[in-house]
């Protein structure tokens, strides 16, 4: 039985990999000017809930440089997109903890 349920949350784990690299993927294709961006725990304050985690975009990169308002629609996007993708995959935010994601050239 355990080896059921093991290879059952190994799958649900590589398929929300597998949705966070998508997801991703499609966020650097709508936004091209996009290089990269780190996603970090955020501390939370002292007498917050236990358990309770929240991850902040950080670290964005775009080239060429846009104007306020054009960085504040890519930062939308991100955010977005990672509300989306944790909300329809909660696993997908210990996925994302920590990383750095790049465009990629060929």
């Amino acid at each position: 039985m355990k080896n059921v349920q093991q290879a059952e949350s190994e799958r649900a784990w590589t398929a929300a990999g597998a949705d966070v690299s998508a997801q991703i993927d499609a966020l650097f294709g709508r936004c091209p000017e996009l290089c990269g961006f780190s996603v970090q725990l955020k501390v939370l304050a002292e007498g917050s809930p236990a358990g309770e985690e929240e991850l902040f975009v950080t670290a964005i990169s775009i080239c060429p440089r846009l104007s306020k308002e054009q960085y504040a629609e890519i930062f939308e996007q991100i955010s977005s997109t990672l509300t989306e993708l944790m909300g329809e995959r909660p696993e997908a935010a210990a996925l994302l903890q920590g990383r750095t994601f790049a465009r990629t050239l060929h």
